[in-house]
């Protein structure tokens, strides 16, 4: 064993605990830092609450409490989050033994044995504890549903740092995500069982809320939510998770959502996405654009590039109404097509050429995405 002289920590995970909650700290954890011990993650063994791993880039956090660990002395580490993700993912063994000892972290799987060196745990942030005072609890369910549909449509430019978020409102009963990027939006509604004692209005970064639907992927079923001292809270199973809240006045949705149209054609999911995927094939970032070309039961989707070519492609839809051509980014309707399930009947309402387009699968979700004029 790589051990020398006396040690401050001892415990013993099982690996496939010990893979899951280093993998979500990795995720947390900066890929650099001016401050290196933000790439890092900090591990906790107490024997009362057990071990926990955390990791933090100041924006984000997070705390994974694993539940099945032994506690042989209580101590903690702070080490490279990559690192350690690094071992874990080549253990195969059922159980892995982490000891502090001489400044740095050994890894024991019985056959392999690794040293790491570490940090003081006292240099690692501390991060918050969920107090439980002001919550409100969610059905995991729900709220992983609504950051899939919405997350992907915050801005990534740099701009107004409130389009960086979505926005959460809970209201009564009522849930609200909305995300946008001045070019699309993104808008999933919902509704708890019984009103909780408070409501919340705030704008969440995507980091967190994407790190928040990979742990509900789990046996999770419910979601603890507060909003304490700038930030939000998310307890969900065994992981806190800590997200900054972004500063900035949202968009107001008033006139944003068009009205329901008489124009408006359906189709599958599946098959919008299919014919979209291949139209945009022959396209390029200068000509980045298809046209919809909508008849009666058919969609003709066309790209044309002058240094690659052109493409049409049809779609069998529902629609019986004059012929209309409009004009749209094709990967803006993907990313909202690849939330919803292939095989889901689609309603896409239009106008005109120079008018929104409005896309959906069921009432409680909405989106909506700005044309682009045709050559």
């Amino acid at each position: 064993m790589l051990v020398r002289g006396n040690f401050d920590m001892k415990v013993t995970i099982p690996t496939k605990q010990l893979l899951e909650g280093v993998a979500h700290a990795a995720a947390v954890a900066a890929n650099k830092s001016p401050k290196p011990i933000l790439e890092c993650v900090a591990i906790r063994a107490d024997a009362t609450t057990g071990v926990s791993l955390e990791a933090t880039d100041l924006d984000v956090g997070m705390r994974f409490h694993i539940q099945d660990a032994r506690v042989d002395e209580p101590g903690g580490i702070v080490v490279p989050a990559a690192r350690l993700l690094s071992i874990c993912r080549e253990v195969d063994e059922g159980d892995t033994t982490l000891i502090d000892a001489d400044g740095g972290l050994t890894v024991d799987t019985g056959r392999s044995h690794f040293y790491v060196r570490g940090e003081p745990l006292d240099e690692f942030p501390r991060l918050p504890l969920f107090s439980g005072g002001r919550s409100l609890t969610v059905p995991a369910p729900l709220i992983q549903n609504m950051i899939r549909r919405t997350a992907f449509a915050t801005a990534k430019e740099a701009g107004r740092f409130a389009l960086h978020g979505v926005q959460l409102r809970v209201t009564g009963k009522d849930v609200e995500m909305v995300a946008t990027d001045g070019r699309r939006l993104a808008r999933a509604v919902g509704s708890l069982d019984k009103k909780p004692e408070m409501d919340i209005h705030a704008i969440i970064g995507p980091r967190g809320l994407n790190l928040l639907e990979r742990i509900l992927a789990s046996d999770v079923t419910e979601v603890d939510v507060a909003i304490e001292d700038r930030q939000a809270l998310f307890r969900a199973g065994p992981a806190l998770i800590i997200s900054r809240l972004i500063d900035g006045t949202f968009p107001s949705l008033d006139g944003v959502i068009p009205a329901k149209s008489d124009h408006a054609f359906t189709s599958t999911a599946g098959d919008f996405a299919s014919g979209l995927r291949r139209a945009s094939l022959l396209t390029t970032r200068d000509a980045m654009s298809v046209e919809l070309r909508i008849e009666p039961s058919s969609l003709v989707i066309r790209s044309r590039a002058r240094e690659v070519g052109e493409a049409k492609v049809e779609v069998p839809v529902d629609y019986d109404g004059a012929p209309q051509t409009v004009g749209f980014n094709p990967h803006y309707l993907q990313d909202a097509l690849k939330v919803m399930e292939p095989g889901s009947v689609v309603t896409f309402e239009f106008t005109n050429a120079k008018s929104p387009g409005k896309l959906s699968d069921c009432d409680e979700y909405t989106y909506v995405v700005m044309p682009i004029a045709l050559e």
